[in-house]
C-alpha cells in the first residue's frame, strides 16, 4: 500500500501538493506542541486535547487544500479535454483537404507553379496531421489505464519503423543501416515502443540536411538487464543550451540552423518519446555536437514489468579528442532520487560506451 502512494506521491503533482501542504500544518502543530511540553507538564487528558488539536489540524489542512487545488485540476481536466475533443474534429477536414490535393495533382495539364502549390500544401498537411496525431498520444498518455502491457520482442518493430522510414532517407539522400541483436524483448505496450522508435528515426532524418549524404545509424541490443535503442545521425546537432530544453513541447534547436534543414517535426517528437520512456520506467540519453551529429539512446527494463518512475536528470559536457559534445540524460528506472545527474561517458558517433 504504502509503495502505492509513494508512486502517487511521486507521479501526481495535486496529490503531492496536498500531503505537502498537510505535512507543513501539521508540522507547525507540532512544534507549538513541542514548545509547550517544555513549559508545562503534560497531564493524560492534555495528551488528547494535544492529539485532538493534530487531527484536526491535518483535516483542516485536506479540506483547505482541497478547495484549493480544484479550480485548477478542473482547469488542467478542461485543456486535456479539449485538446483532445479539438484534435479529433480537426482529423477529418484535415485528410479530406489533403486527399482533394492529391486528386488535383492527378491533373497532368496542371501548372508547374500550381503543382508546386499544392505540393507544399500536401507536406504541410502532413506536418499538422503529425501534430494532431502526436497531441493526441500525448492526451493517452495522461490515463496509463488505457495502456495493455505484455511481453515485446523490439527487433521486428525495430526493422518495420526502418522499413517505413526508407522513402524519407531516399528523399533526403540519407543513408539509413541498421544493427541489432537478439535477445530484446521488454515489458511493454507495442504501440507505443514503436512511436518511441519512429519519432527517433524521423528527428534523425528530419534534422540531417537534404542532400548533404548524410548517414543514420539504429541500433538495437541488449545491455545488461536493459534493452538499448539507439539513433546515431550526421545532421546539425545541437547546443549545451538546446538540450537543457530538448524535452519541452514544441521546443526546436537554434532557429538559424534548423532552416538548413528545409523541414522540421511537429516539436512534440521526444516530448512524447520522454513520457513513453517514463511510462516504460526506462532512461533516455542524448549526445550531439553542433555541425556534427547526435545519439538518442533509449534504455529499456529487459523482461518483466516495468519499474515506476523516478526521474533523475542532467546536461554535462564531455570533452573527447579536443572535441566538447554536450549531453542530456533523464533517468526514469527508479535506481535514483530526484537529484540532478552528471554522466561521466566517452562517446564517438556510431557507437556507445560507457564506464
Amino acid at each position: 500500500m504504502w509503495a502505492k502512494y509513494a508512486s502517487k506521491y511521486r507521479e501526481d503533482l495535486f496529490f503531492r501538493t496536498s500531503v505537502n501542504i498537510i505535512a507543513l500544518q501539521v508540522g507547525f502543530v507540532l512544534l507549538t506542541l513541542a514548545a509547550l511540553f517544555l513549559a508545562l507538564i503534560f497531564t493524560r487528558q492534555s495528551w488528547l486535547i494535544f492529539g485532538a488539536i493534530i487531527a484536526a489540524a491535518a483535516l483542516f489542512g485536506f479540506i483547505v487544500t482541497r478547495a484549493i487545488l480544484k479550480p485548477a485540476h478542473e482547469t488542467l481536466r478542461y485543456q486535456k479535454r479539449f485538446i483532445s475533443d479539438v484534435a479529433h474534429e480537426l482529423r477529418t477536414p484535415l485528410s479530406t483537404i489533403k486527399t482533394s490535393s492529391e486528386v488535383a495533382l492527378i491533373d497532368e495539364k496542371l501548372p508547374r507553379s500550381t503543382r508546386k502549390i499544392f505540393l507544399e500544401t500536401i507536406e504541410e498537411l502532413g506536418r499538422v496531421s503529425e501534430i494532431i496525431n502526436n497531441l493526441l498520444s500525448l492526451e493517452n498518455l495522461t490515463r496509463p489505464e488505457r495502456m495493455q502491457f505484455k511481453s515485446v520482442d523490439l527487433a521486428p518493430l525495430a526493422e518495420a519503423v526502418v522499413k517505413r522510414n526508407l522513402p524519407l532517407a531516399r528523399e533526403r539522400s540519407i543513408r539509413i543501416s541498421m544493427r541489432k541483436e537478439t535477445g530484446c524483448v521488454v515489458w511493454g505496450n507495442g504501440a507505443a515502443l514503436e512511436q518511441i522508435m519512429d519519432n527517433l528515426v524521423k528527428n534523425a532524418l528530419y534534422y540531417t540536411p537534404k542532400g548533404a549524404q548524410g548517414t543514420a545509424l539504429v541500433e538495437l541490443r541488449p545491455s545488461e538487464d536493459m534493452v538499448l535503442f539507439s539513433v546515431t545521425d550526421t545532421g546539425i546537432g545541437m547546443s549545451r543550451d538546446d538540450l537543457s530544453h530538448i524535452f519541452e513541447p514544441f521546443y526546436r534547436a537554434d532557429i538559424s540552423r534548423v532552416r538548413k534543414v528545409k523541414k522540421a517535426g511537429s516539436g512534440l517528437g521526444l516530448t512524447i518519446v520522454s513520457e513513453m520512456v517514463r511510462a516504460h520506467g526506462g532512461k533516455i540519453r542524448i549526445q550531439s555536437q553542433k555541425r556534427k551529429g547526435t545519439e538518442v539512446s533509449v534504455y529499456l527494463p529487459m523482461g518483466g514489468a516495468a519499474r515506476h518512475a523516478r526521474s533523475s536528470a542532467g546536461i554535462a559536457d564531455s570533452r573527447i579528442g579536443g572535441r566538447t559534445y554536450s549531453e542530456a540524460s533523464i533517468d526514469f528506472t527508479g535506481e535514483h532520487p530526484h537529484a540532478a545527474k552528471i554522466n561521466d561517458s566517452r562517446f564517438t558517433f556510431g557507437s556507445v560506451q560507457m564506464r
